[in-house]
């Protein structure tokens, strides 16, 4: 029952932090709602095309520290329990991608019909909580998890989006190395097994919300980080 606990209570304390809209926040100190530009995101990215350096600055500040403070925390609550820690991972970034409370500052709307709860609620934040990708909020844990092999894999994505431009890309690249870098530490006998399954359940939620991206880089469409907006895009 301990470790049922301590494995709930870090997923939802990931998330409770996750879920909170750092660049929706951001954009109103510059009097623009993200939510109404570009991809409708609060990510960084879409943050940084609709409201600037400033708003994004704030937002990737932001974002790293609301990643690493709930794993820090796992790991103080439960320090035996090295599946809490990884959990409160995967809930950082299910909570970004997908936010009760921007499903709650969303406008109802009358014509929507849902299941009723929890399935209904699930629904909800699914329609309507849309976040960021969470490729900042998820640095930010996997730092607090396990900081060598967030700063291994960190550089090479770092050199991939000044080279290429593509912020979906650096964050692809992200997503494919970080679970070899965690694989190598795990058959070494430097980190547990849960951290690799983390990595691999990580990579596959990034590839997933990256998907629209994926579809315009193949056809030419996709903007380069940094170009203001015109029209939507995946943020």
């Amino acid at each position: 029952m301990t470790i049922l606990f301590a494995y709930l209570f870090g997923l939802l304390l990931g998330y409770v932090f996750g879920a909170f809209p750092t660049g929706y926040f951001a954009g109103l100190l510059w009097n623009v709602d993200v939510r109404k530009h570009g991809s409708g995101r609060t990510g960084g990215t879409n943050v940084l095309r609709s409201a600037g350096w400033g708003a994004f600055t704030i937002t990737v500040i932001g974002d790293i520290l609301k990643g690493v403070i709930p794993v820090l925390l796992a790991r103080w609550l439960f320090p035996e329990y090295s599946g809490a820690h990884a959990l409160a991972v995967l809930g950082v970034l299910i909570g970004h991608n997908w936010s009760l409370w921007i499903a709650l500052l969303a406008k109802p709307d009358p014509r929507a019909s849902y299941a009723a709860p929890p399935l209904g609620w699930i629904q909800m934040i699914a329609e309507k909580g849309r976040g960021g990708a969470g490729v900042a909020v998820t640095a930010g844990a996997c730092l607090a998890l396990f900081p060598l092999a967030t700063l291994i894999t960190a550089p090479i994505p770092l050199i991939v989006l000044l080279v290429v431009r593509y912020a979906s890309v650096a964050s692809l690249t992200a997503a494919g190395l970080f679970p070899l870098v965690m694989l190598y530490f795990v058959l070494t006998g430097g980190a547990p097994w849960s951290y690799f399954l983390l990595s691999l359940v990580i990579g596959i939620i990034i590839v997933f919300v990256h998907k629209p991206n994926i579809e315009r880089l193949r056809t030419g469409t996709e903007r380069r980080f940094g170009q203001r907006l015109g029209k939507s895009q995946n943020g």
